[in-house]
Parts: C-alpha cells; structure tokens; sequence
C-alpha cells in the first residue's frame, strides 16, 4: 500500500469518526416560572455522559448514538426525559415536585425555597387559613403556630389581640411582632383606635381590618437571623402577610357567603332573687333594700325582677360575605375583591361592621421591567356602651353589672337613687347610653423593578399606611356613669399616618456550578405621625340629641390635642451562599439611625448569622431512602428595640397656669427629665434546630431550641426626689428567654379515596428578669379597681407574676390581733407574728403558661372534607378581680351560688370562704385561679358539588360547609372565659368580668365561577 493510499483511508476513517461525534443539541433549562435553572442535570440514560446548566441555564451535549433518550433533572422537581430525534435546539421547562420542600417562604425583602432557609420561619398557607371561615385574623391563627401565643382581651367583636412570639422582651417597650403586609411595615399601636375611656378600656384590634380570605399565606420569623434584617422593628419577632395576586387566564370570581348565630359559651352562676333577698337580709338585718324607711320588711310580690345576664345576653347573629375577581394576561395580571361583616354581638344593642376592599395590580412591561401595585382599606364600626374592662374615673360596665346588680327593679325610689349601684340595672346603662367607634385602615405599596443584567435587579418600592378613629360616647343623668355630671359626652379622634421607601438591590449568580451567592443591600426611610385631639362636656340640660350636638353641653370637663412624629432611616445587607446545595450560609446586617436616641447613640447596629446542613445530600445518608430531606439549622444575632415616646432623650416642658395680680396666665414648666446618654435596646439571640421530612413527604417534623438575652432596658426607672421628677427613662435591667417549639405535620392515611392528616404543635417558653439596675422589683399597677398592685416585675422571675399574700383559710375564732371570726386568715412566712406587707408578700400567680399548643385533624372522603383544632395552654394563673365584687365586696352586689355555699357561718365553720361581707380588698392567692384550658376551637364540614350538577352553567365548582368556633372550653376557671389578656403586658392575666367569649355556629357556601 503506497504512501498516497494510506493517508486516503485515514482521513476517511477520521471522517466517519468525526461524523459520529457530530450529534449535538443545545438549550436553557427553566423552572416553571419560566426562570432559568444554573445547575441543572442534562443526562444520556442509561450511561454517565451528561453536562451541567451554567448560570444562565444553558447547556449543551455532545454525542454520537441518534438512538437515545436525555434525561433533565434538578433537585425539588419533577425528571422530565424527553427521545432525541435530531432536535439541535431542545428548551426543557421543568415542573415542582409536589412536595412541601418546593412551597415559596417569604423572608425579610425576599421569598425563598422552603429547602433552602436557615432560620426559624413559620408558614402557614391559605388551604389552613380558610378553613376556619372566620372574619377575625386572630381566630384564624390560634393554635397553629409553635412558639406564638395569641390571646384575646375580650369576646367582644373586634376586640384587641396580644401576639407574642417567644416571650416578653422588654418591661416597657412594646412586645408586638412588627407586621409586614404586601411589604409595606406597620407597627401594631393600641391607642390608633381612639377610646373615649369611659368606664371602658377594651381596645379594638387593629388587624381586625384584614380580611383572612384575602391572605396567600403568612409567614412568622422568629430567630434572630431572620429578623434582624429588619433590625429594630423585629425585636419582637415579623409576621408576613401576603395577600392572593392574580394568575394568568379568564376572567375568575370566587364568592364566599355565610351566615351563623352567637351565645356566650358560660354564664357565671349567681343568685336567684329570692336567694338575693335572704342573703341581703343575713348579711345586713334591716337594710335600706330589704326594709322601708319603717322598717317594716318590703313587699316584693309585685316587684319586677331579672336575671340580667339573661336579659342583657342574646343570641346574636352574624354574617360573612366576601367575593373576589382575578385574572390576567401574559403581561398583566390582577386581583380585586370585597368583603362586608355583620357581627350581632352577644350583648344587646352591641353591632359591628367590617367593610374591605382589595386590588392588586402586577405588569410585566418587558423581560426586564416589572410595576406592581396593592391597596387595602377597610372600615369598621361598633356600637355599644362600656361592655368590657375597667377604666376611666369609673370601673363597672354592662358586663360588671350583668353578673353583680341585685336582681330585682324597685319602683318607689327617687332619680338618684335609680342611678346609684345600689339599684342599677343593666339595661340603664344600654338604655341611657350610646357609643360608636369608627375605625378606618388604608394600606398599600407601589413597586418598580429592573432586571439590569441576568445576575443584578433593582427594586424601589414605597409603601404607605393611613388610619383614622372616632370614638362618640355619651351617657345621660339617668345612667351610672352620667347621673354626677348632668350628662357627660366624651369624643376623641385620632388619624395616624406613615410611609416606608425602600430600594434594594439583589445580586444572584452561581459560580463553578457549585457556588451559588444572593447578595442583597438596601436602604430604607420611614416616617410615622399621630394625631389626636378629645373633649369632654358636661352638664347637659338636653339630653335626647347625645354626642351629635355637644354644644349643648355647658362645662368643659377636659380638652386637649397633641401631635407626634418618629423618623427612621436604615441600611441593611444580606447574603446567601450554597455550597453544592447542601451547606448554606446566611450573614445579615442592618444600620437603623432614630430620632427617639440622641446623636451620640442615634444609630443601632445588628448582625445576624445562620448555618444550615442539609445532611440528606451526603453520602453517608443517601441510601435511607426513608429521608426526603434532613436539614440541621444554627443561627445567632442581634435586633433592637426603640419603642419609647418619641425625643425621649430629651427635656421636655409643660404647659402650665400661674396667677398674677388676679389674673390666670399661661406660661410653660419642666415636664419630663431628659437623658442624652440613652441608647437602643438589645436582644441577642441563639438557635439551634432542624427540618426532617421522610416517607415521601408525608412527614415533616421541626424542632427549635432557643435562647434570648434582651439588655439595657428601656425603663422609666425613679430618681431622687431633689431632682424634682418622679422618674427618667434609661438603660437599665435585663431579660432572658429561652424555650423550645415542636411541629408535626403527618399524612396519616393516603388512600384515593380517603385521607387523614394530622398537624401538631407545642412550645414551651421560659422568661427571667435578670436584672433592674438598682431596684429589686418593679410594682404592677393596675388602676381604677379596689385591687390596684396585684403583680410586681422581680428579679429572678418571670415578667407576668403575681405578688401578694398568700391565703390560709379563715379564722374560725379571734385573736390578739383583732382578727374576727369568718374573716380572711393569711400565712404568716416569716413567723414573727405579725402580717405585714414588707415580710409577708410572695410570689402567688404566674400568668405564663407552662406549654402552649394545638392539634389539628383534617379527614377527606371522597368529596367530603372534616376537620377539628383543639388549642390549649397549661400552667397559666389569672388574677380574677371579678371575685372581690361576686364575693360580695359591696352590700349591693349580688353573689356566686358557690360563695353563698361555702362562706363562713357559726354553723358552717368554712375554710373556703369568708363570711358574708367580709371579703378583703387585698391582693393575696385568694383570687388567683388556675386558668388552663383546653378548647375545641374549630370544627369544619365542607362537601364539594359533583361537577356534573352544574356541568352546563359557567360554575367551576360548588362547596357547602358547616363550621364551629369555640365550640368546647374545658377549664376549672370560674369567670367567663380563662383566655384573658388585659392592657397591661407586665401582668395579661387579670381580668375584672371580660366581654363573654361566643360561641359561633355558620353555615355557607364557596363558589367559584
């Protein structure tokens, strides 16, 4: 074979070769958003040739067989292999696994993978959050959340709600959570509603505005590498709500209607009229009520008589509608909706009305550009006179009165006397009095956001809020609460406005195919203002036209208006780095500049880190197929906490008047005492934790342990009385919580047919005040009520006790000391023979609950659905106040059957209770109960139409359900309802006759069209 020949056949050969290796097609891989997938596996199967996406999803894959099959996958989605037939180009959009692994979390300025977070969030979406079917975003949340305990002020409609995530972190400062709604931030203030303060202190719930059928799911940040990328706002923990946007498609609507009825789930038994007349009689032989004027015994055959909490409670009814449209295009998608509630509260004559409206706006002008936009507002409005709490110049209510007023309507007495305790009725103060609060929330954001490159988006987003409240009281001459002042008009307004601007930019990029970094930076201004003014008129000699002409009123009994505003401006960082999708790192920080501090201390600077390993990706765990996903968590930082009044650091002045030659001038004072030198307040916490999912998603367990240190309190702390204040805010004191929190979600039965699922939570939190500076204790002062120091703040124990003497029976005999037979007998702990306040106080009630939780359990057979959520806290006291008036502290309240049973007589030598009249105005364990409970909180029932019913008409679908609130309480308190949670966060559980809780029952339909 020559030369020529030999150099022909090779570069034949090398041709054919080369042909074979010619095989080759290209393409992006993306998720089902349509955004590119770096990482993705592109793979020939059944051998190990294969390429990887990089950071712009591309690929491309040599090969020389035609006959093959490749193969797309990517970690959280559904492998798609698609045959090759000669394609050159092949796009591939892969779809989520249905897995909880895949549901989008939203965090601080962002929303990732549930995989893929490092710290303690909570989720819960709107499949949970409906199913209550409740207008109240409170009684959709209760029990659901590990380590957020929700309590109620009162069962008033719209009554004010304590979220608490974690414990108490602060003696003064506010423990709310900062809510973040559609990314614009608001601080939850009580005194946004405007409280006339009239024998009433129950505040309406601010959230009460936010409709829960609006809600796509909320999120609940609670460690500090979570939060602290909103610094000082997420001292107390971020709740995120996000509300339903629109989606691609027709024109949908969805209607939700119902209707149901309320009762008080407990009456307090007290006694019969006829009991009433023997033990006024026993008690007080020849009383005024009893007797005439004579002192012939009355006659009281003819004389009307009551139980009031019969009279004054109602079956009440309530109503739900709310409807929804959404849609969209390509560019453009949309979403709007209405709601409208009716709530017959259970008290007569009590109403309250919700009305919301909802848009939602997002517009894809190119690839690179996007606007979005979002509003909220809602009005509500309640009426109803002073049914709940205590406060004001004066303490009892309709719901104070409904259990303690003598049962029986004398008719032979004189004005005065109508209007006295001693004969009041109830319904006089319905009768002869009218309150109507109007509360108004508008929120919203606007949005712009650029796509620079593939890698680098900015975003700015300005986010305002606006509230407005009217609260109008007036009560007559005939009432108790305007008999002494000729009639009395009480109103107040108060208008709040604030906006938050933020711009953001976001980096993201994988890097080597294993690096993949999400940095972000953003700055951010914040300004908040209030305003409010009240009057106070008295002396009304017409009375018919109320509050809707105070001008008729002739005695100013008190005016005023103040105005107040914060400003804030921050900077804040984040990144996120993966290592091979298995070790992530999260590093935070933010720089928040306030007003509330001086220049020396005006900034507050908090880091925040987290650590996750998802242990399931190593190989030492790959072959326990049982595990989907095994991730351990770390995390540690730091946020702030600037809730004081605004300008704090510095002195202010007083309006004052002084006389001058007979004449009154106005002039100003030293009103408070400033502090330069006060700085922010820390918390500084640690969490370690993990996420185990197993048996194909059917299991999902997660488990925190944290610690929290708050320091240098914010305090209004005494100082020496030659400064000539009483007190001066500094940094004083410290507080430690630390606790732990189990969830469990687990589909128990998965059947085609039948299902049943079951979601589990428990916590457990553990608060200590470690240190207040250069005092031992702080008193717990409660105002207007008899017993006005039932708790102290101590070091080494928790914020929320109880303090008083401790209670020992009754004194069956006398003593040296002038005790009398039947009165109350209190533990002398020091054993010197004498009981004194200095010695002989202790702890005697802690209104922390040992554990807090709930378990829920959904059951679907075919097209039914049922399911029931029992909630409970164990270990919690109440201070119940209410026994001092129920016990017969005042010769005209009526009493407990149970008192009247147990009190001491000569002939009933009791140890439970003291004689009749000789109950004590002192805080001691007498009055504190044990109020643990465990409540059957919702029961659902829910049957889906068979589409072949409706099949011809423009329905989609057809559900019917039936749901149950608060349908079981098991508890051994004896006031209305142990969820209590009164106005003062050093001591929630005290309570003197809270607003019954009710007991709803609806019925109604979801329809979608």
């Amino acid at each position: 074979m020559n030369n020529i020949t030999k150099v022909l056949i090779a570069i034949l050969l090398f041709s054919i070769q080369f042909t074979q290796a010619q095989n080759s097609v290209t393409g992006t891989v993306t998720d089902s958003k349509g955004d590119v997938l770096p990482t993705a596996t592109v793979q020939i199967k059944g051998t190990n040739l294969g390429s990887i996406t990089n950071f712009n999803g591309q690929y491309t894959l040599n090969f020389e067989k035609n006959d093959i099959t490749i193969v797309f996958s990517y970690l959280g989605m559904i492998t798609q292999e698609i045959k090759y037939t000669g394609q050159t180009v092949l796009n591939v959009q892969l779809k989520d696994e249905e897995t909880t692994l895949n549901e989008v979390v939203v965090i601080g300025y962002g929303a990732v993978k549930k995989r893929d977070v490092t710290g303690s969030v909570s989720s819960i979406k709107d499949t949970l959050i409906k199913v209550n079917k409740t207008a109240n975003l409170s009684d959709a949340l209760q029990g659901r959340i590990a380590g957020v305990n929700i309590t109620t002020g009162s069962g008033e409609p719209g009554a004010a709600v304590n979220y608490n995530i974690r414990g108490s972190n602060s003696v003064f400062g506010s423990g709310s959570p900062l809510f973040v709604i559609d990314g614009v931030q608001i601080d939850i203030e009580p005194n946004e509603v405007a409280s006339a303060g009239v024998g009433n202190v129950a505040n309406q719930d601010p959230l009460a505005t936010i409709n829960p059928m609006d809600i796509k799911s909320i999120e609940v940040l609670k460690d500090a590498s979570a939060t602290a990328i909103y610094g000082s706002r997420g001292a107390n923990g971020v709740i995120i709500i996000t509300t339903k946007g629109g989606e691609k498609g027709k024109l949908k609507f969805n209607y939700t209607g119902s209707i149901g009825f309320s009762e008080a789930t407990n009456t307090i038994n007290v006694l019969s009229a006829d009991d009433y007349l023997i033990y006024r009689e026993r008690r007080d032989p020849g009383n005024s009520f009893t007797n005439l004027q004579d002192g012939t015994p009355r006659d009281f055959t003819d004389i009307p008589n009551a139980n009031w909490q019969d009279e004054v409670l109602r079956t009440g009814m309530v109503q739900n509608h709310f409807i929804t449209a959404s849609g969209g295009s390509e560019s453009t998608t949309y979403s709007a909706s209405a709601g409208l509630v009716h709530q017959e509260g259970i008290v007569i004559e009590n109403d309250y009305r919700k009305y919301n409206l909802r848009t939602n706006i997002t517009h894809k002008q190119s690839d690179k550009l996007t606007f979005g936009f979002n509003a909220n507002t809602a009005f509500t409005e309640a009426e109803g006179v002073a049914n709940s709490g205590g406060g004001g110049d004066e303490f009892n209510g309709v719901v104070q009165f409904m259990v303690i007023a003598n049962p029986w309507e004398l008719q032979d007495i004189t004005d005065d006397e109508q209007a006295s305790q001693e004969f009041l009725s109830p319904l006089s103060l319905i009768d002869e009095g009218d309150k109507l609060l109007r509360f108004t929330r508008t929120f919203g954001s606007l949005y712009g956001q650029y796509k620079i490159t593939n890698h680098l988006t900015f975003r700015s987003q300005i986010g305002a809020g606006f509230t407005g409240s009217k609260m109008q009281e007036f009560h007559s001459s005939k009432s108790r609460f305007g008999q002494r002042w000729n009639g009395r008009a009480v109103i107040r307004q108060t208008e709040t406005n604030s906006y938050n601007f933020t711009n953001t930019l976001r980096y993201a990029r994988t890097f080597k195919q294993k690096h993949f970094v999400n940095v972000l930076f953003g700055v951010e201004q914040y300004r908040y203002q209030r305003e409010s003014f009240f009057l106070d008129i008295t002396n009304f000699d017409l009375q018919e036209l109320g509050f809707n002409d105070i001008s008729i009123g002739q005695t100013f009994k008190d005016y005023g208006s103040n105005r107040g505003i914060s400003k804030r401006m921050s900077y804040f960082s984040r990144l996120n780095y993966t290592l091979k999708g298995k070790y992530l790192f999260t590093f935070n920080f933010r720089a928040d500049g306030s007003d509330r501090f001086g220049e020396n201390n005006r900034f507050g600077y908090f880091p925040g880190g987290a650590f996750a390993w998802r242990l399931h990706r190593e190989n030492f765990l790959k072959p326990v197929e049982q595990i989907n996903d095994l991730k351990l968590r770390v995390s540690y930082g730091q946020t702030g906490n600037e809730r004081i009044p605004p300008f704090t650091y510095l002195a202010t002045v007083d309006n004052t008047f002084y006389s001058s030659n007979d004449n009154i001038d106005l002039g100003v004072s030293p009103g408070s005492l400033g502090n330069p030198d006060l700085q922010w307040e820390t918390t500084t916490q640690f969490d370690i934790g993990f996420d185990l999912t197993m048996f194909k998603d059917r299991l999902n367990v997660t488990f925190d342990y944290y610690h929290k240190l708050t320091e240098d309190m914010l305090l209004d702390v005494p100082v020496p009385a030659q400064s000539g204040f009483n007190s001066q805010f500094a940094n004083i004191g410290s507080v430690v919580n630390k606790g732990i929190e189990l969830s469990i979600s687990s589909v128990n039965i998965q059947k085609p047919n039948f299902t049943w699922s079951t979601d589990f939570n428990i916590s457990r939190n553990v608060n200590e005040v470690t240190d207040l500076g250069n005092v031992d204790f702080i008193p717990t002062i409660i105002p207007s009520g008899w017993i006005t120091n039932p708790g102290q703040v101590r070091v080494g124990e928790p914020i929320g006790i109880m303090y008083g003497y401790v209670f020992d029976g009754i004194h069956q005999e006398g003593n040296e000391l002038g005790a009398e037979p039947g009165t109350m007998k209190y533990k002398d702990l020091n054993g010197d023979g004498v009981i004194d306040d200095e010695n002989d106080r202790t702890i005697i009630g802690d209104s922390n609950p040992e554990h807090i939780g709930g378990i829920n359990n959904t059951f679907t057979y075919k097209n039914f659905s049922f399911s029931f959520l029992f909630q409970w806290s164990y270990g919690n006291d109440v201070f119940n106040a209410g026994r001092l008036r129920t016990n017969g502290f005042q010769p005209f309240m009526n009493v407990t059957q149970d008192y009247y049973n147990e009190a001491w007589t000569a002939e009933n030598a009791s140890n439970i209770a003291p004689a009749l009249g000789k109950i004590e105005p002192v805080s001691s364990s007498y009055f504190v109960e044990d109020a643990s409970f465990l409540r059957l909180k919702t029961v659902n029932l829910s049957y889906n139409l068979p589409r072949k019913l409706f099949s011809k008409s423009q329905i989609s679908s057809l559900q019917i359900f039936l749901n149950a609130n608060n349908l079981l309480t098991f508890t051994d308190y004896t006031g209305f309802d142990p969820e209590v949670s009164s106005n003062n966060p050093l001591l929630r559980g005290f309570e003197r006759f809270s607003y019954p809780r009710a007991r709803t029952i609806i019925m109604g339909i979801n329809l979608n069209f």
